[in-house]
């Protein structure tokens, strides 16, 4: 990869400057050495620099600037977009645009795909990208077919692309950037963009009183306990969450629910809803920032009945509960508490906490089921303290307690940029076996082999942008798509797989 290459050559320079300073200090050396030295140093120089310019031109970028945005004409804007909910929410349209273009890949050739954001560089990458963008990954030959920024005309972008989602068709993306002097009082902007051309078609923004907390984070996909296609939407950062939307892509994105804190009748935590396999039931995180600093695992989760709008509250689920990850057969889900550093494991029948256990790691984020459900993993974030972790670790679900049965060094250290890493996704093919890894201070997607808990492989960002969250998509010749698994976890062709595995079909 060129970024290891390029790690290679820099560890080549520090050494040599190194040995130039000992030089420096009356080292026993001739002028003959020094000048072998010296050219050593500007050689690898020279080929830092010639990897980055390989690093950039890996896939070609499509900045797509305001005045690319090309409006629609007045008579094909929405009209009546509002609908109760979004005003409820304070959920506005903010601008529509004619997304049409040449398609962004060859989907033909890359029929099954990642599509993972490319934010704001927030480590010291190659390159230090500002604006928000997305990245289409082949699943297969983890090679980037397809990039694009986007500069909506702003002088500044805060938060930018802090997370991706998709439509279960495929044919939407959803990113997001804020935009004023910071999160608590910026305008939080949902990009719409055609996965088809990369290009925005709607943007949506709230600017809701109720916390001041605008910006838009998590998004996933989901179909219904009636197969209706919906997108998730969630709202907040750190221990203060809502409002959350529910859309429907079918629909120009208008808002069919809004998860607000007079629904539920209490606060919402970090920003990191999921549905449950059936579609019928949508999991919230309770919590504040009291509760996060309380000395009592006072934190909950609020399951809401989307079909009925019923709401039950699970209570002690650590200090700060975070990422959730659901059994195919709908019968459990663990929650990572990630200033606690535990998962707990919920009776979905019961509604109540059955167990947990160390996570493993420090302020663990994102969690991911293997294949057979014999083993979570979850990723060490760092949450809640340095915010820098780059470990994975892995629980036996059969005794509820850190794995000792593989043969490996715990955690899973992943090497490369890692730093920050949040969501893990399971691959769609159980015969490859990966996990895919975000990386919100790194500027790679990273890929865990699960079958050997080692490394595999570093994808580079082609703008040298961080990573946060990311959605395998399939598609047919005809760009007819399916969501085959997101940080809500797989979806209904890969948990049909799941059960035929662990059912030993």
């Amino acid at each position: 990869m060129w970024l290891q290459n390029i790690k290679k050559v820099w560890l080549l320079v520090v050494a040599l400057l190194a040995l130039l300073i000992l030089m420096a200090c009356g080292g026993d050396v001739t002028q003959e050495d020094l000048d072998t030295v010296n050219a050593q140093l500007t050689a690898s120089e020279q080929v830092a620099v010639q990897l980055r310019a390989q690093l950039a031109s890996t896939v070609p970028v499509n900045v797509v600037q305001a005045g690319q945005l090309a409006p629609a004409p007045p008579g094909a804007q929405p009209t009546g977009w509002e609908t109760e909910e979004s005003i409820r929410g304070g959920l506005e349209l903010l601008a529509t645009f004619d997304s049409s273009g040449p398609d962004a890949w060859d989907v033909v050739a890359s029929p099954m795909v990642y599509f993972t954001s490319e934010g704001a560089s927030e480590a010291a990458s190659p390159m230090q990208n500002k604006l928000p963008g997305v990245q289409v990954i082949d699943a297969y030959t983890k090679e980037v077919v397809g990039s694009a920024l986007y500069d909506l005309g702003y002088a500044e972008y805060r938060d930018t692309a802090h997370g991706v989602g998709t439509s279960p068709d495929g044919k939407w993306i959803y990113t997001h950037y804020t935009v004023g002097p910071g999160r608590e009082v910026g305008d939080a902007h949902l990009l719409i963009i055609n996965a088809r051309t990369l290009k925005v078609d709607t943007i949506l923004h709230t600017t809701n009183p109720r916390t001041g907390n605008r910006r838009f984070h998590h998004m996933a996909g989901f179909t219904d306990w009636m197969g209706r296609d919906r997108v998730l939407i969630n709202n907040g950062s750190g221990a203060t969450g809502g409002p959350h939307f529910i859309l429907d892509p079918n629909d120009n994105h208008r808002v069919v629910k809004s998860i607000t804190y007079d629904d539920l009748g209490g606060p919402m935590g970090h920003a990191y809803s999921t549905v449950g396999p059936e579609g019928r039931f949508l999991y919230v995180a309770m919590g504040a920032n009291w509760i996060q600093e309380s000395p009592f695992t006072s934190a909950g989760i609020w399951k809401v009945n989307l079909e009925t709008d019923d709401v039950v509250l699970i209570e002690e689920v650590g200090n700060h509960p975070i990422g959730m990850a659901h059994t195919a057969d709908g019968k459990f889900t663990y929650i990572a508490d990630g200033t606690g550093s535990k998962v707990y494991k919920i009776d979905n029948e019961t509604d109540e906490v059955v167990g947990h256990t160390s996570a493993g790691v420090a302020g663990p984020y994102g969690l991911a089921l293997n294949w057979d459900e014999t083993l979570l993993y979850t990723i060490g974030k760092g949450e809640g303290s340095h915010n820098l972790g780059g470990v994975v670790g892995v629980v036996d679900t059969r005794t509820f307690a850190q794995s000792r049965s593989l043969l490996i060094q715990m955690p899973i250290w992943l090497g490369g940029s890692a730093a920050s890493i949040d969501h893990a996704i399971l691959h769609p093919d159980p015969d490859v076996n990966e996990l895919w890894i975000s990386n919100m201070k790194g500027w790679e997607t990273i890929v865990l082999d699960l079958n050997t808990h080692k490394t595999e492989a570093y994808i580079p960002s082609p703008n040298g942008g961080d990573t946060h969250n990311g959605a395998f998509v399939e598609y047919d010749s005809n760009w007819n798509g399916e969501l085959l698994s997101d940080m809500g976890g797989p979806h209904r062709k890969m948990y049909e797989t799941k059960l035929q595995i662990i059912n030993g079909g």
